[in-house]
């Protein structure tokens, strides 16, 4: 089975720094967007070899913070 990791920096001024692990394709940029959603500011992408890859998820779990 194939881990799927989103490592979240924060650093001293506040600014995020988020990268998927294990994702290939546009379901990198739309499990970010989905994570950061409620995150006010400028978002910049800077797309890894593996964004340009498919790949295909079958099972789907989300995480929900209350």
């Amino acid at each position: 089975m194939q881990t799927y990791k989103i490592e979240i920096e924060i650093d001293e001024n506040g600014n995020l720094k988020a990268e998927t692990k294990g994702m290939e394709g546009e379901i990198c940029i739309s499990e970010l967007e989905e994570i950061l959603k409620e995150i006010k500011g400028d978002k910049v992408y800077k797309n890894k070899p593996e964004f340009y890859k498919k790949t295909k998820i079958t099972n789907k779990i989300k995480i929900k913070n209350n």
